[in-house]
């Protein structure tokens, strides 16, 4: 299907800072949403540990010290840009040297933008950029892109950190909706940059830093009435794309394929991170075709098979009950329940000088990423503050999460009464030596 077929994407998604103290009815109104259906033609970009992990590093590197941010401004940004990168795949590929220098600025408006580095490989594409101007806030526009001279359709995620309050560090991840040539000559043109507009232009060649190893199952399940199908498995050191397609009647209701998430778990068991997922659709001849693209964390090295485990989240009219622990009347350990989805014991709490370790394990049966983000749990200070990271994995279902914070007293564990996914049929692909 070319290009043309594909809806205009160029204005598909705003880009809106929202206040740390919101995040709560953020998670609570993702997990509850309902995606209706408003033309024969969809697109939708989610992933709710993405963006809540995404969320945290733009608004949580806001607040430079003076001394840090005199250190930072003489860091160079060229040539290691995706080193120090909360991505481990951007920051596996950074280190082992597969990322492209570009170098090129554009300035308009007072405005300077800089292309440093991207990363392609063929499972990701990804820039890495730098603003600079009086009052820098990271906020781009979606660009323009044009591939070999010809515009593209794509959906992009962003996340990013301020370096100094008048220079900011952005990642921008491009998925296109169709798959691009190894090499190509790319032009990407912003028009505006903080709601002020200009014209930032940038030319450069690019070309796969790697092979990445394909995979095509084409095996085809039944998901609620729905043909489900993994299109490609693309393995490479910096990430691993999935691929799904998924056709179905288009008065068929039980599904709707945009809720489709997918665990990948290698032999070992480890969850990989989900870091982006996206999805674009038609509806031809009755029937309403799909096309779901997740990028997850890369695969351990020595992996030989993996399991992709589909699964849902019930959605419900009611909003998620709330759950609220002041730690003050607390002893250790002690639980907290998270509904349908298991519980959480709270084993260990640390207070250190700028910050809080708390160490827990989940009780459940459900499958849980390494970031524990599908059961997550935030704290609110004193002043109502809401503290979010995400957390960690240490071994089996224990884990570890901190949070800035120095005061001791006043703090409540939040967090929600979570469904249970639905857990459908899993594939098994075998990884090629």
């Amino acid at each position: 299907m070319s290009n043309k077929q594909w809806p205009d994407l160029k204005k598909e998604m705003d880009k809106v800072s929202v206040p740390m103290d919101k995040l709560d009815s953020i998670i609570a109104n993702t997990i509850n949403e309902k995606r209706t259906k408003t033309s024969k033609k969809k697109v939708v970009f989610y992933s709710l540990s993405a963006a809540v992990l995404g969320l945290g590093v733009f608004i949580g590197s806001a607040s430079v010290s003076p001394a840090m941010a005199k250190i930072a401004s003489n860091i160079p940004i060229i040539g290691n840009f995706f080193n120090d990168s909360w991505d481990e795949g951007l920051r596996i590929a950074g280190e082992i040297g597969l990322t492209q220098v570009v170098g090129q600025s554009s300035k308009d408006n007072g405005i300077t933008l800089t292309m440093n580095e991207f990363f392609y490989d063929g499972t990701r594409l990804t820039f890495g950029y730098t603003q600079e101007s009086l009052s820098a806030t990271g906020q781009i526009e979606h660009p323009t892109i044009e591939v070999n001279g010809k515009e593209i359709n794509f959906i992009s995620s962003y996340s990013g950190e301020f370096v100094t309050p008048q220079k900011y560090k952005g990642t921008m991840d491009i998925t296109p909706t169709e798959e691009l040539p190894e090499e190509f000559d790319i032009k990407l043109r912003i028009d505006a940059v903080d709601l002020i507009p200009g014209k930032w232009e940038f030319n450069f060649p690019v070309k796969q830093s790697n092979e990445v190893t394909v995979i095509r199952p084409q095996e085809v399940k039944t998901i609620e009435g729905a043909e489900v199908e993994i299109s490609s498995l693309k393995v490479g050191p910096a990430g691993t794309d999935l691929n799904v397609k998924v056709v179905k009647d288009e008065g068929n209701n039980k599904l709707d394929p945009y809720s489709l998430n997918f665990y990948v778990i290698d032999d070992n068991g480890n969850v990989l991170d989900t870091v982006t997922a996206s999805g674009i659709g038609d509806t031809k001849n009755g029937k309403e075709i799909a096309k779901l693209n997740f990028l997850y964390a890369p695969l351990k090295e020595g992996s030989k098979k993996v399991r992709v485990v589909p699964y849902t989240i019930p959605m419900s009219e009611k909003r998620l009950e709330e759950v609220i622990i002041p730690l003050d009347e607390q002893t250790l350990p002690f639980t907290v329940d998270q509904g349908e989805f298991g519980k959480v014991l709270v084993t260990k709490i640390i207070h250190e000088q700028d910050k809080i370790v708390m160490y827990f394990d989940v009780e459940s049966d459900v499958i849980v990423d390494d970031k524990s983000s599908r059961n997550s749990l935030w704290l609110k200070d004193a002043n109502g503050k809401s503290l979010f990271t995400l957390a960690e994995r240490i071994e089996g279902n224990t884990f570890k999460q901190e949070f800035a914070a120095s005061k001791k007293k006043g703090l409540q564990i939040k967090t929600y009464k979570f469904p249970k996914p639905i857990m459908y049929e899993e594939f098994k692909i075998d990884i090629p030596n």
